[in-house]
């Protein structure tokens, strides 16, 4: 089948310069999706990260579900059974609340970081997003290197954790990576006045000294301690998974590493 002159002839009356949308490889790019045209990163995290690898036969270990919002996400896929290790109970996080009962479920409450909960060898899948970033570097090798003896040749999985590096970066050019460069479209200018007066009423986010990695913050409950790209990745080898992607680069402030169990 051919093209017909006219078909041909009425494209080539239009988009003069050549059609183009945006920078696919710009995530802030704008496009003629204007408002439609962003994603959020937990939700471009759920849909590579997670939608691929869970399956009816998936066995799933989480680390630091908290309330469940990626559990439930999970859970609603259909594996064939979910692990969720906490250092707190499910009533404390309203787990079960959030979650809802679950026949292919199990809370397992810990107090160490040896998972001896979880049968060796039996995950196909890992996910931990929120939680390594609170816990020591030795604190984060510890699970590592158990969550090792936990996964199956083969299985996939997806560590979030905290790099100082990145996150200064990140708040260095929070214009380049923030919504805000996407709201300096004029057809966009009263988006943009609104961002600019929560930024003013809201300026710690961007106006906090940048993180120091030889500072110790033990005295907050809730802090936030350097791992780092690179030291996550080399105990991640060490402790016998390949490494597929340092960074899956789905959030812009943090790293999530995605490993497989050789």
């Amino acid at each position: 089948m051919t093209m017909s002159e006219s078909v041909a002839e009425r494209f080539r009356g239009i988009w003069k310069g050549g059609y183009f949308e945006g920078n696919p490889a710009d995530p802030i790019s704008t496009s003629t999706y204007g408002i439609f045209g962003f994603h959020s990163s937990l939700y471009l995290t759920y849909r590579l990260c997670i939608m691929p690898y869970i399956r009816p036969d998936t066995t799933v270990i989480e680390i630091g579900p908290g309330r469940g919002a990626w559990t439930k996400a999970i859970a609603d896929l259909g594996p064939k059974q979910i692990y969720a290790v906490d250092v707190v109970t499910p009533e404390h996080a309203g787990f079960w609340d959030y979650v809802g009962p679950r026949n292919n479920l199990q809370h397992l409450v810990v107090d160490d970081f040896s998972l001896s909960c979880i049968p060796d060898c039996s995950a196909d899948y890992f996910f931990s997003f929120g939680c390594f970033c609170h816990l020591k570097p030795e604190m984060c090798v510890s699970y590592i290197n158990s969550l090792s003896r936990k996964m199956k040749p083969g299985a996939n999985g997806f560590l979030m954790i905290a790099d100082y590096d990145k996150f200064n970066a990140c708040q260095a050019d929070y214009k380049g990576r923030s919504l805000w460069k996407a709201l300096s479209l004029k057809r966009l200018v009263l988006l943009r006045w609104a961002f600019r007066l929560s930024m003013s009423l809201f300026p710690a986010k961007l106006t906090d000294p940048p993180l120091d990695k030889s500072v110790a913050n033990d005295s907050d409950p809730s802090a936030w301690y350097h791992f780092g790209v690179d030291r996550a990745c080399a105990s991640i080898s060490e402790a016998g998974f390949r490494v597929i992607e340092r960074d899956m680069q789905t959030i812009h402030r943090d790293p999530i590493i995605h490993f497989v169990k050789l």
